[in-house]
């Protein structure tokens, strides 16, 4: 109505969703001022897959935590399977479950090497495609937490599925949430450090992915301490920089353990990716 008063949470959405909109689709890095919290009005809803949404873009979004009601389950392929077969395998995996592939919520990729940005955007059309597909895009946002890597040896021929998330009914009352990985590239789309693989670029690198999960783990309202799996993937040795860097900038979670995966994110030069997740059960989904 003329002259009328818009509610200071739809402003706060508003905003939200048009600084998300202008950050690359390689990885979402929140302005610096909004890292504390962004309130809930911000995060979109999936009803059917039971599950809130912090977008970014249309290949993956930047987390996801459960309605209430609601828990997310994290489940590892063994062996991996190929992307191509993989979405009719997790249709059939969640449709065996009593869930719609709507519950879908992250995606962990392994693919043979890395790409340009050029090769990056093809390689994600027919993924985003797939998600159009199956109603998984909010709007013009993925729903879906995605990690792609590259690993430095034995890499799969094609792209493959390393694991899955997914939302399902459950009384369980702890937090649980997936969070995309994101790799050593700034907002503007650049390569921090780029060509720099000594400790002093090795650690520019790191604390950069240390800090836009710290963001957005802010973003859903949640901190470190929240996590129960961490996963670090780089190849170039790191001395001293897992002390200096990943623990203190975990703030007590990586007591936990950090997983490491000799692997690379997907855009040729970008050297160290970090993802995480809390979750009350993760499963070896024999394939």
């Amino acid at each position: 109505m003329p002259g009328s008063v818009e509610p200071a949470h739809l402003i706060s959405r508003r905003r939200f969703l048009a600084a998300a909109a202008a950050l690359p689709a390689t990885q979402l890095l929140a302005p610096r001022a909004m890292a504390a919290r962004i309130n809930p009005p911000a995060l979109l809803e999936n009803s059917a897959g039971g599950y809130r949404v912090l977008p970014a873009g249309g290949v993956f979004c930047g987390g996801v935590t459960p309605l209430e009601g609601h828990e997310v389950v994290h489940a590892l392929l063994h062996p991996w399977v190929p992307l191509k077969d993989a979405w009719g395998f997790i249709e059939g995996y969640l449709k065996g479950l009593g869930r719609p592939v709507q519950a879908l919520c992250g995606m962990e990729l392994r693919i043979p090497q890395q790409l340009t940005f050029d090769e990056f955007r093809a390689f994600n059309q027919p993924y985003a495609a797939q998600l159009e597909k199956w109603n998984l895009l909010l709007g013009r946002y993925s729903a879906v937490c995605r990690t792609n890597v590259v690993p430095a040896r034995d890499a799969p021929t094609e792209p493959s599925v390393h694991a899955f998330s997914f939302c399902v009914p459950s009384d369980h009352k702890g937090t649980t949430f997936c969070v995309s990985g994101t790799a050593d590239i700034d907002a503007r789309g650049k390569i921090v450090a780029e060509g720099d693989v000594s400790p002093t670029g090795m650690k520019a690198r790191l604390q950069h992915c240390v800090e836009v999960i710290t963001e957005r783990l802010a973003m859903l309202e949640l901190t470190w301490s929240a996590a129960t799996h961490i996963d670090l993937c780089v190849v170039n040795d790191i001395p001293g920089l897992m002390d200096s860097v990943v623990v203190p900038g975990l703030q007590g979670a990586a007591a936990r353990g950090i997983r490491v995966h000799h692997a690379r994110p997907p855009i040729v030069g970008a050297e160290v990716e970090l993802e995480c997740r809390g979750c009350r059960r993760e499963l070896v989904v024999s394939v």
